[in-house]
């Protein structure tokens, strides 16, 4: 009988592998530098092999580009704060904010390292004695919770801009003024600024498709929104016809045919001013409805003043009516004058 004999390796039992039954392995042959990474070979990054990228050298020490790019940025971002309404922002809005006290105002919060500084000092004591939560933060936190403005070191918490009644506009003593679609926020907030100035009574705005009191609008205002009744309404043509009905003109400021110097027309006070947007300026439908139309006489080369500029001098230009026969300045302070003997 033919014997059959099986073949184990030493280590216990497992049959051999193909190829176990070869001589010793040859000793690998020097390689050239050609191992070696792109930071080492002096002669720079190896060729790429059929059918493969070619090697990247990287910048900087092997860090990749993105590595790079946010390597030594320093701290990062720390969590905004939760706001319940609006956050305010600038030494001139928050201290009129406190000091008008229109809405209440929650938290407070101040950069730490702040030099001193009179507003901060009252915006401080006005939070205070108006029970407002006051936090001293690094500025960075500041920095992080509203990055593309200047803050000036302080951030105000407050619920969002009350906005009056028509009927309290109407109610009102003295000139009024409309603003027919402003849609700039700066323009915006300095024509409001130059109103509180001019003691209007009160300001009417379209609720679509114009600027609304934000939160810039009350730093370009420097808080004199905050002492302002300003009314936002749904049609602007019906709030004119009530206005009107009230025993004011409507005056319109705007460029164009029919459109008569502001500084030689008689104008009756009190006024509803009406100022157009920016460029366009009144829109056809309010134009029609205004009484009168006028315009700043424009002597020099430029055409035109934009939109808070203009609205400025006419709203003085009202007031020097309606006080011309009333006022007389003592000491750069307006005063009752005496009546007539």
């Amino acid at each position: 009988m033919a014997t059959l004999t099986l073949r184990g390796s030493s280590g216990g039992g497992r049959s051999d592998r193909p190829g176990s039954g070869r001589g010793p392995r040859p000793e690998r042959p020097n390689r050239d530098q050609s191992h070696r990474s792109p930071r080492q070979r002096p002669d720079g990054p190896r060729p790429a092999r059929d059918g493969q990228r070619p090697v990247r050298q990287r910048q900087g020490g092997g860090r990749s580009e993105r590595g790079l790019s946010n390597f030594g940025r320093g701290r990062q971002r720390a969590t905004p704060f939760t706001i319940k309404g609006e956050l305010l922002f600038g030494r001139n809005a928050i201290l009129e904010t406190l000091r008008a006290g229109q809405r209440k105002a929650t938290r407070l919060w101040v950069a730490e390292g702040l030099k001193p500084d009179a507003r901060i000092d009252e915006i401080i004591e006005l939070a205070r004695m108006n029970e407002v939560l006051l936090e001293t933060v690094p500025r960075t936190m500041l920095d992080d919770q509203e990055p593309d403005v200047n803050h000036q070191g302080v951030l105000l918490e407050t619920p969002v801009y009350p906005y009056a009644d028509l009927a309290d506009v109407i109610e009102a003593e003295g000139n009024v003024l409309i603003l027919d679609h402003l849609q700039d926020p700066q323009n915006f907030g300095t024509l409001l600024r130059a109103a509180d100035a001019a003691g209007v009574a009160g300001v009417v705005i379209p609720s679509d498709r114009s600027a609304s009191v934000t939160p810039a609008v009350v730093n370009a205002s420097a808080g004199a929104v905050e002492y302002l009744h300003i009314a936002l309404v749904a049609n602007l043509g019906n709030a004119i016809e009530k206005l009107e009905a009230s025993g004011r003109w409507i005056v319109g400021l705007d460029s164009g045919p029919g459109s008569q110097d502001l500084f030689t027309t008689d104008v009756p006070t009190p006024a509803v001013l009406v100022v157009g947007s920016e460029g366009s300026g009144l829109t056809q439908n309010i134009r029609k409805r205004c009484q009168l139309v006028v315009s700043l006489p424009m002597l020099g080369r430029v055409e035109s003043l934009n939109a808070s500029t203009a609205g400025s001098i006419a709203l003085y230009d009202l007031v020097r009516r309606t006080g011309a026969d009333e006022t007389v300045v003592v000491g750069g302070d307006l005063e009752s004058s005496p009546p007539s003997e």
